[in-house]
């Protein structure tokens, strides 16, 4: 058997977990373990090029696959040899760039060769939340929005996020599910509390909670990230009803039928590799609406301005996370409350 298994950084731990499973079910058997790193590939192909009719099987795991020059060649060489009694396990590790896009995503040639090798295992961050919101759906009978609103309450994290699904079951005992009802008794994650912190901040203005989280869970880079991406959702929505391409007051059901369609061009979400581009689905761009009715796009504009130069000064060592960011809360208040009396 062979297993060629990539991805980012979910691949420790699937990787881990693909040679645990191996292991069980082939009882005893024993694993070599060779490093690209150090140019251990030949001493691999050495010791699965030994057959006879009375070796054990034995399973050979190549770790950082990602470093074997012409990995294409490479992978040709398995093709000559008989691997019925061989476990081959192949880890590519995939490195993202500052945009979030994987630069040594493997060819359209490998792929095809593993193909004919055996199977390919993706381990990738984006796949592994897909593959969580599935498991809450399946497991609760719930749709998908409640799947995904569930999923950012509870994190990314599957073996939190399995326990808090049969807490949850446990507790219904076979009632419907109401996300309103079982939010009391889950373990809340950090990202969903910054994330309704940041919403009340932009709404209501609310400062007070969000400085405290922000000094007890030294969340500074990512509020900065996670605000400067809600103005910027919020300045095109503003734009868009400045242009008359969503009514004030429009319903779900209008702007999922007739508007969507036509302004999600302008919510794309973030692509990784060579992925095809996706957008963000409607129903969370409706639920911020109501931000269009609170800022003017020169002040959305010049926060996000005010927030670059933060996230620079910050990381730079011009100035203190804690101290910068407290006073861009403190400015983008009383500067909001000046544009409210004007």
């Amino acid at each position: 058997m062979f297993y060629f298994i990539y991805g980012d950084s979910p691949l420790p731990l699937k990787s881990d977990e693909l040679i645990e499973k191996l292991k069980k079910e082939n009882e005893g058997i024993p694993i070599k373990y060779f490093d690209a790193s150090q140019g251990e590939e030949e001493q691999l192909l050495e010791g699965i090029s030994i057959n006879s009719m009375f070796s054990p099987k034995e399973m050979f795991v190549l770790k950082r696959t990602e470093q074997v020059k012409k990995l294409d060649k490479f992978l040709e060489t398995f093709l000559n040899y008989n691997l019925t009694q061989k476990i081959i396990v192949l880890i590519y590790e995939e490195f993202l760039n500052d945009f979030g896009k994987i630069d040594n995503e493997p060819s359209k040639k490998i792929f095809e060769l593993i193909d004919k090798l055996g199977k390919k295992i993706v381990a990738r961050k984006g796949n592994e939340r897909r593959a969580i919101q599935i498991y809450i759906e399946e497991n609760l009978d719930i749709s998908e929005y409640e799947s995904e609103k569930l999923g950012e309450i509870l994190g990314e994290n599957f073996f939190k996020v399995k326990g808090e699904v049969d807490k949850i079951k446990n507790f219904l005992r076979g009632e419907k599910f109401s996300l309103e009802k079982v939010i009391p008794i889950l373990s809340v994650s950090k990202e969903y509390d910054l994330k309704k912190l940041v919403e009340n901040f932009i709404l209501k203005k609310e400062r007070k909670e969000l400085i405290e989280f922000l000094k007890l869970n030294k969340e500074y880079m990512g509020f900065i990230g996670l605000l400067s991406e809600e103005l910027i959702l919020a300045l095109k929505l503003t734009s868009l009803r400045k242009q008359g391409k969503i009514r004030k007051g429009i319903s779900y059901n209008d702007f999922k039928n007739f508007v969507y369609e036509d302004i999600k061009k302008f919510f794309k979400k973030k692509r990784k590799g060579n992925s095809k581009v996706e957008y963000m689905k409607e129903y969370p761009i409706f639920l911020k609406l109501n931000y269009c009715d609170i800022y003017e796009e020169k002040f959305l504009l010049d926060m996000i301005e005010k927030l670059l130069k933060l996230d620079f000064s910050i990381k730079n060592g011009f100035i203190d996370d804690e101290m910068g960011t407290e006073k861009f809360i403190i400015e983008f208040v009383k500067e909001s409350r000046r544009e409210g009396e004007n």
